[in-house]
């Protein structure tokens, strides 16, 4: 969910006072990890963890994220200073998240921006559940949506474990 909202001085401008631009801008950007389990083919828990503070836009001068949900802990930084600006991410479950893994994880991740599939896509078919999940993929200034999904045995169940990360990247 992203909403933009101006401060009372800027938009309570009248029409005969000179323009100003808006002096204050607020984003939010939500990021949230969902976990299912499913036994024998059937779900049989759905939980979501929003991250605290997961509130979050790229900058130049505030360029990196940190934050955990119940499930793990995430880590994502815009390089603005390359080329070409970047974005490189990581995931790692938590460890007693990933203790519960009975065999290996897949992960798969993707990415939108402004809500469209640009091509990005990053898997691992065969990694331990305790593994840094990590990729990176270039960037604009644009509003993304990043999805990393990933599942394990544990017991006679499947867990599955989905991360969003909601963002925006600019440049004020």
């Amino acid at each position: 969910m992203v909403s933009i909202s101006a401060s009372a001085s800027a938009a309570e401008q009248s029409d005969n006072a000179p323009r100003q631009p808006l002096r204050a801008v607020e984003v939010t950007v939500n990021e949230y990890t969902e976990t299912k389990t499913v036994v024998d083919g059937k779900v049989t828990e759905v939980k979501a963890s929003p991250i605290p503070s997961a509130t979050h836009f790229f900058t130049p001068q505030a360029p990196d994220y940190r934050g955990d949900s119940a499930y793990g802990h995430f880590t994502g930084q815009v390089h603005y200073y390359d080329p070409h600006m970047t974005f490189a991410w990581s995931l790692k479950l938590h460890a007693s998240v990933a203790a519960s893994a009975t065999g290996v994880m897949t992960e798969r991740a993707t990415a939108t921006r402004n809500g469209r599939a640009f091509g990005y896509a990053d898997s691992h078919p065969a990694l331990a559940a305790n593994y840094l999940v990590h990729s990176s993929f270039r960037v604009n200034t644009s509003h993304y949506k990043l999805t990393v999904d990933e599942h394990f045995r544990s017991g006679r169940s499947t867990k599955y474990i989905t991360t969003v990360f909601d963002f925006l990247v600019t440049l004020v």
